[in-house]
């Protein structure tokens, strides 16, 4: 934390300042090294962000845990199989959920300790947290590997009461390799192919939630059979499998998850970073919401194969895991706070706690008349109260936000002092409650929208994810706003990253709003290499939103796109205020328009 004092101002000003709302460029188009470690790397640094590596002292979460390693699961002959287990020290009322996490490494190389940081972030959101070793192909051909996946599902099921578990509410992770097996563990529990002897044989090696960090869910079709087939001494699956794809075909289709989704295969999210093949695991989506089976794919800007065990990537991807597997498995730390170290602020003096609908700031020293500085969420606010010096038990006085173009301002009000200006000892700490609409967010990359479900026809692109650009733009998260206004610069401009998975036909519209007399305003909506002008609307006042119709577009194949509001003249004091951005898709594509943007085909490029 850096205290300074300012001409004019009252006290003490706290500059918190993170990145998440910062005025950056808009990113370049598409080049051939766009996807490079090094543009990556001086694309984050703009923004205020490093690359890392992320260790079990940075994974994040706020409690404590103990961990057990190398306890033995199974026993291969002399071959003993060991797991490090992460437990939350602190009691729980009831049993906790438990979740396996499987390390990568093309599965030829690679050992549990790779996920430490993950097996440590989860442990410390308040889940039994399970880091499994497995025979790699060097030790053992397939099914050797998934045969020590399922035996340790199953040991740590037999072994519940022991780790205070759930029997009923276990759930794995895995990235890469190991989330092709996660993948695997969640379709096929009932193959006995697959299951092994790795003892209690009479235990259900069943999960009730699969995480899959790009793990390839198809082995006969897709890169793993392309590279079988074109590239067969260096082919990791050759290696595994022991034969090519041409030589096994039964046993590619035996290994593939996707061969045994069914209705009875379990909710699975499934992670990819925006250079790894975004669109990999669309057909496996597809044939499981032909079953009934609820899945979610989330994209991470700039992210490459592997961003998982990077910052500052892993921070967003294990809360949307925990959020994931909260809400599949329940929540493992119901009505509770936890610290959010790391992910949104870091500021001496001031801890930070977070729950599912809040963020709560303890804040010591001399609070009286103080105006924090903080970094903006990805969340509309419903309420900013404080708890504490001077405020009746039970009765928090109601304090307002003030959002700029890069950080969010909260004046906290003066209180009473003792003689010769020193505070009271009751004026020396302060709760802060900022409530909030969803889980409290602080993506400091931009968030990638994407739809619902498999089968959503509308992506719904909310102003609270929209990057702004410029000098006055801003996103205004109080809950009679909840808009991206200021509109008062044709210069600025916002935009979002949104994930397509269903290429056709789609319906652009916005949800604006405009003050009287103000209408007139012309502004264009860029996407997919298309642009739509409309003029907007006087709607009786700016925060009187109406949703509007703008046009049509083609978005020719799944990816990354990028869709941008930018005015075109202003008529008056200001353009307009906007709360949404719509687009619903409305037919297919027509064969003719298939490559009518004329845009990159890579579906990892960011359109």
């Amino acid at each position: 934390m850096m205290s300074c004092r300012v001409p004019g101002c009252l006290g003490t000003v706290l500059l918190l300042l993170g990145t998440a709302g910062a005025v950056v460029a808009a990113p370049r188009a598409v080049s051939v090294n766009e996807s490079s470690p090094a543009t990556i790397r001086k694309h984050l640094k703009a923004r205020g962000l490093a690359v890392s590596r992320v260790t079990t002292e940075s994974a994040g979460g706020g409690l404590e845990i103990e961990v057990q390693r190398d306890v033995v699961y199974a026993v291969n002959g002399e071959r003993k199989m060991t797991a490090d287990v992460f437990v939350p020290r602190a009691a729980a009322k009831r049993p906790r959920a438990a979740v396996i996490v499987v390390h990568g490494g093309g599965w030829l190389k690679g050992d549990k300790a790779k996920f430490h940081p993950l097996a440590t972030a989860l442990a410390r959101r308040g889940y039994v947290a399970v880091a499994i070793g497995y025979r790699l192909g060097g030790e053992a051909k397939f099914p050797a590997a998934i045969h020590d996946c399922n035996a340790a599902t199953r040991w740590l099921r037999a072994s519940a009461r022991r780790y205070h578990v759930d029997p009923k509410r276990i759930g794995a992770g895995g990235g890469s390799a190991g989330g092709h097996l996660v993948g695997l563990m969640a379709a096929a529990p009932h193959v006995a192919s697959l299951q092994g002897p790795g003892g209690h044989a009479d235990v259900s090696s069943a999960i009730q939630a699969a995480v899959v960090l790009a793990g390839p869910m198809q082995l006969t079709t897709g890169p793993v059979a392309r590279k079988s087939r074109e590239q067969p001494k260096s082919s990791n699956a050759n290696k595994w499998f022991g034969r090519t794809l041409d030589q096994a075909p039964e046993l590619y289709r035996l290994g593939a998850p996707f061969t045994h989704f069914s209705p009875r295969t379990p909710p699975m999210l499934f992670l990819r970073g925006q250079y790894d093949a975004v669109a990999a695991n669309i057909e496996g989506r597809a044939r499981l919401a032909g079953h009934k089976v609820t899945t979610l794919a989330r994209v991470y800007h700039r992210g490459r194969h592997g961003c998982w065990n990077q910052h500052p990537w892993f921070d967003v991807m294990v809360d949307e895991i925990d959020d994931f597997l909260a809400r599949t498995l329940g929540d493992p730390t119901p009505g509770q706070l936890i610290g959010w170290t790391g992910a949104w602020l870091k500021a001496d003096g001031i801890r930070v706690l977070r729950g599912d609908d809040r963020v709560e700031l303890v804040v010591s020293g001399n609070v009286s008349n103080r105006v924090l500085k903080l970094p903006r969420l990805n969340n509309p606010v419903k309420t900013v109260e404080i708890f504490g010096p001077g405020q009746p038990a039970g009765k928090p006085q109601k304090l307002q936000i003030a959002p700029t173009q890069t950080h969010w301002e909260i004046r906290l009000p003066a209180l009473a002092r003792a003689e010769r200006g020193v505070p009271n000892s009751d004026t020396s700490t302060a709760r802060i409650r900022i409530t909030t609409v969803g889980r409290p967010w602080s993506s400091r990359l931009p968030r990638v929208v994407a739809p619902a479900t498999t089968l959503s026809d509308a992506i719904v692109l909310g102003s609270h994810d929209a990057v702004v650009v410029g000098k006055n733009l801003r996103y205004e998260p109080q809950p009679h706003k909840n808009t991206v206004g200021y509109w008062t610069r044709v210069e600025d401009f916002c935009w979002w990253s949104v994930y397509v998975e269903r290429p056709g036909r789609y319906e652009v519209g916005v949800l604006q709003g405009c003050g009287k007399g103000h209408g007139g305003s012309r502004v264009a909506i860029r996407v997919a290499g298309q642009q739509l002008a409309f003029t907007v609307e006087d709607t009786g006042g700016f925060q009187a939103f109406r949703q509007r119709t703008i046009g049509h577009v083609t978005i020719p194949r799944a990816g990354l796109y990028r869709f941008e509001i930018r005015p075109v003249t202003k008529k008056t004091i200001a353009v307009m205020d906007v709360r949404q951005a719509l687009l619903k898709r409305i037919g297919p594509v027509k064969a003719a328009e298939d490559s009518a943007s004329g845009e990159s085909p890579a579906p990892s490029s960011s359109r």
